[in-house]
C-alpha cells in the first residue's frame, strides 16, 4: 500500500510498506519496520518475484540531471538490530532504471556505494556509524553523467570529496532520494525483523 505523508522539508513523498504497521511517524522520527515477505505491492509483484522487501520513503520531488542538491538526514540503528547478510539499502538516490547512489548496511559494516552500470563502474566508501545513537549525514550532489561530484559529511567530518564522477548514466533525466529500508533477498531465505528510524530529513 500507498501510506500518504506531508510534504517534507523541500520534497514530497510516500511510504511503500505492506500495511500501515510497518511506519510511524512521531514527533519528526520516522520509523520503519521490515518483515520476512514484506514485499510492499503485492505477491505478484517484481519486488516478491525478484525477493526484494522493503519499507521505504519514496521521494516524487525529483531533481534534474545537471542540478546540485544537499540531503541532509540523521539515522539511528538501533544497538540490538539483528545483523544480517544480504545487504540492507538505507538511503539511495535512483535515477530512473537502478540506483546510482546507495547506502549498504551489511554485518554490521555500513558503505556509501557509486554504481553506474552503463560505465561500468562501482565504488565503495566504507563509513563508521554509531548503533544505538543518531548518526547525522549530509550528501551534496551534481548530478552528471560524467562530471559529477559528490560530498558526504558524517557526524560533523567531511568523509567523501571527490569529484569528475560518472554519477548517473547517460539516459537519466532525474533523481530521486529513497530513505527507509530495502533488502535483497534470496529464495528460502526468512530474515529477522529489522527496524531503523529517520528524523530531520531534508533536501535542498
Amino acid at each position: 500500500m500507498k501510506i500518504i505523508c506531508p510534504d517534507g522539508n523541500g520534497y514530497s513523498y510516500y511510504v511503500q510498506a505492506v500495511d500501515e504497521t510497518r511506519y510511524s511517524r512521531v514527533n519528526g522520527v520516522e520509523t520503519f519496520l521490515v518483515r520476512a515477505g514484506d514485499y510492499w505491492n503485492g505477491d505478484d509483484s517484481s519486488d516478491a518475484l525478484n525477493f526484494r522487501e522493503r519499507c521505504e520513503a519514496r521521494v516524487t520531488t525529483e531533481d534534474e540531471i545537471g542540478s546540485t542538491h544537499v540531503y541532509a538526514f540523521q539515522l539511528k540503528i538501533p544497538s540490538n538490530y539483528p545483523e544480517f547478510s544480504p545487504k540492507q539499502t538505507l538511503g539511495q538516490w535512483h535515477s530512473g532504471s537502478y540506483d546510482s547512489v546507495f547506502n549498504r548496511y551489511e554485518e554490521g559494516e555500513f558503505t556509501i556505494c557509486l554504481n553506474n552500470r552503463d560505465a561500468g563502474t562501482f565504488v565503495e566508501f566504507p563509513v563508521t556509524v554509531n548503533k544505538g545513537s543518531w548518526n547525522a549525514f549530509v550528501y551534496t550532489f551534481v548530478w552528471h553523467e560524467t562530471a559529477g561530484a559528490m560530498t558526504v559529511r558524517l557526524n560533523g567530518q567531511t568523509v567523501i570529496r571527490e569529484t569528475g564522477l560518472a554519477l548517473v548514466p547517460a539516459a537519466a533525466t532525474s533523481v530521486y532520494f529513497k530513505y527507509g529500508i530495502y533488502r535483497n533477498m534470496t529464495e528460502g531465505l526468512v530474515g529477522p525483523d529489522q527496524q531503523v528510524s529517520y528524523c530531520k530529513v531534508s533536501r535542498s
